[in-house]
């Protein structure tokens, strides 16, 4: 998800749902808890956070916890949801979310939609494709409550229902976001008749209490129309508090632009409409008011007063057959025809058949994105896979651009059967670059080229984790000299049966290492080591002007030497029998087309660890291979920068490159 050429906005008015008498009978529809608490849109900027109310005021002070875990998410986001205080039953509290001192009490986000992520506007995106993105982005911290999808609209209600709760939303799985639009596409169905008004008067009591009853009204049109009144739901201690503020605000005229009926005689007092409150009502009248007085809930400060509106339910079955016209946002493309007989692309469609499939414009071009909460790991699905791949964009990319890359697909789950595909058969981003090549060895029902992928862009690697690359596997040399490698490969690959000796044979690797560097040493040869990402370590020299049947050669060079230090402990024999319990010194990658997971990779392992780049002197027994991973390379990056950006230094290669013209 590269960075738009647009910039994040600085304000966003909030997407509002219409009002329906029921929940629609229509699988287009997702349903969701309609949350009692304040609409919170939250901005995170260059480090900085800023919370806003529905009317756009700065919450940002009032929510410290919640401002604290947005900083904590460690990415550029506009996130849509509401703040909300649980009580003990697990129901929101909209009066104890008032009384909230920002300290002592509980508090949660509970977040329905992501609008703009690292750069990327994804207001025009999909419902689903946001809101599996959102998931992906707050699962790992309960300060978020992720507002949870459901497919049973009915079933949904009737449970809310029965837990007391306001009510919920339908959403339609295409729906675009939509600025400040109450739109058809997002539907809200209330278990209870509630609504924000706008106080325009209030009524003076015959009896001892403050006041007798409030006026209250909406917009229509841009004029503030009367509509009802509420009586009851008031405190007595609360009442003299509410009459100062009414009386701090009184006019001599109506502000309503109707007459106001049914007033029983009392003396009424006009207020500036200022105060927004929320109101629960028996029904509507056909003339559009509220029959019989209201109860007041409470004040909304959260609310400017132009933005209530009177809202009466609609028939969802006429929204419907308006929604119905909609043109889907995720249509499935046409397929692509198959260029080589039994092609690996066909497992890959397979794969992806019924699944959500959405279009995502980025700044070069545009790519789709599939199935994104299959989950690749237990509880790590490939959403957060590609978000990964997106924050580490800018350290992986100068090590892999220009370079034809080789997929290893992984189609179920990491540690599941690998498909393989070098020839991309047309399947490529409009942005990325082919590499054609001709085939060296023919293969009945193939064709005599393979095109390969040259990933030179975010877009381009963001579509290679799509079709199912947890690991990236570009060769050593570039396409402007294809026979000519950048690095010489030494692979230290523990020989292990089982999980058990997994550790035992890194230890050994790194023992290896130590080897490896000294025979460098001793040749005044500057290398580079990194993690395997599994249980072994890689090790790159630089070099420049040899060809591949030379960098094999010196490779396996090398690599006797350092058998010759630790020959108990190590192999250079091909044949896996004679290898078990040693770590093999593979030299043999050292070949056109061979390739080796770049740096900052992920890998199908266990867990999602990543090849990470070493300083030597890390390189000891004890050395964690576990503690690097995707949720922990950020922080190490921050601290160390790019430790193997030297691999790509010309002077280096240079003075490799003299050195080893000099080796027998």
């Amino acid at each position: 998800m590269a960075r738009s050429k647009s910039k994040m906005p600085t304000r966003i008015s909030p997407m509002l749902c219409t009002l329906t008498k029921e929940p629609p009978r229509n699988e287009d529809y997702l349903f969701e808890v309609k949350w009692d608490g304040y609409r919170i849109v939250s901005f995170v900027r260059h480090g900085e956070v800023r919370m806003d109310s529905r009317s756009g005021l700065n919450y940002t002070s009032r929510y410290p916890v919640i401002a604290d875990a947005l900083k904590k998410l460690g990415h550029e986001v506009i996130l849509d949801g509401e703040v909300v205080v649980f009580n003990d039953s697990g129901n929101a509290d909209f009066d104890a979310l008032q009384k909230y001192n920002g300290i002592a009490s509980p508090i949660s986000y509970c977040v329905f939609d992501l609008l703009w992520l690292d750069g990327n506007d994804l207001r025009s995106q999909p419902l689903t494709v946001r809101k599996e993105l959102l998931k992906q982005l707050v699962r790992k911290d309960d300060t978020f409550h992720y507002s949870e999808s459901y497919d049973d609209g009915q079933e949904l209600y009737q449970r809310v229902l029965d837990l007391n709760m306001e009510g919920i939303v339908a959403k339609r799985k295409d729906s675009e976001y939509i600025e400040g639009e109450r739109a058809y596409s997002w539907l809200k169905i209330t278990t209870r008749k509630r609504q924000e008004f706008v106080i325009g008067g209030w009524a003076e009591s015959e009896k001892a209490r403050s006041f007798k009853s409030l006026l209250f009204g909406a917009y229509e049109n841009g004029k503030f129309t009367w509509i009802g009144r509420g009586g009851g739901g008031f405190k007595d201690k609360e009442m003299p508090v509410i009459l100062e503020q009414l009386e701090a605000l009184e006019v001599s005229e109506s502000p309503f632009v109707n007459e106001v009926l049914d007033t029983k005689g009392a003396k009424i007092h006009w207020v500036k409409p200022q105060l927004v409150a929320n109101f629960e009502f028996a029904t509507w009248t056909k003339t559009g008011r509220i029959r019989k007085p209201a109860t007041f809930l409470g004040f909304r400060s959260d609310k400017r007063p132009e933005q209530v509106v009177r809202e009466v339910p609609k028939d969802v079955q006429k929204i419907d057959e308006l929604t119905d016209k909609i043109e889907p946002a995720n249509k499935i493309p046409p397929s692509n025809p198959y260029l080589n007989a039994g092609s690996n692309w066909r497992r890959v469609d397979e794969a992806i058949a019924g699944k959500e499939i959405s279009d995502f414009p980025m700044a070069n071009c545009t790519i789709q994105l599939h199935d994104v909460g299959r989950e690749l790991w237990k509880g790590i699905p490939k959403g957060e896979l590609i978000l990964y791949y997106n924050k580490i964009s800018k350290f992986i990319l100068p090590h892999i651009q220009h370079r034809p890359q080789s997929l290893n697909l992984k189609l179920t789950h990491a540690g599941g059967p690998t498909t393989f595909i070098k020839d991309m058969e047309n399947r490529q981003p409009d942005c990325a670059e082919i590499f054609i090549d001709q085939r060296r060895v023919a293969k009945k029902g193939k064709r005599k080229q393979i095109d390969y992928l040259v990933c030179n862009n975010i877009e381009t690697l963001l579509s290679m984790v799509d079709w199912g690359c947890v690991d990236i596997n570009p060769w050593a040399s570039q396409t402007k000299a294809p026979e000519f490698p950048d690095y010489l490969w030494l692979d230290l690959d523990p020989t292990v049966e089982n999980t058990e000796e997994e550790d035992q044979g890194f230890e050994m690797a790194i023992e290896v290492a130590g080897a490896v560097k000294e025979v460098l040493d001793k040749f005044g040869l500057k290398g580079y080591i990194k993690t395997s990402g599994k249980t072994g370590l890689h090790v790159y020299i630089p070099v420049r002007d040899i060809n591949f049947d030379t960098s094999l050669f010196l490779g396996r060079y090398l690599a006797d030497r350092v058998n010759e230090l630790v020959p108990d402990i190590s192999t250079r024999s091909i044949t896996k029998a004679h290898r078990k319990g040693k770590v093999y010194i593979d030299a043999d990658q050292n070949n056109y087309a061979d390739t080796l997971a770049a740096v900052y990779s992920v890998r199908p392992y266990h867990q999602p660890t990543v090849s990470t780049p070493l300083d030597w002197k890390e390189v000891k027994s004890g050395l964690d291979r576990y503690s690097f991973t995707i949720n922990t390379i950020e922080k190490r990056l921050e601290k160390k920068g790019d430790v193997f950006l030297s691999v790509l230094d010309e002077k280096i290669r240079s003075r490799n490159y003299s050195v080893l013209a000099k080796l027998p």
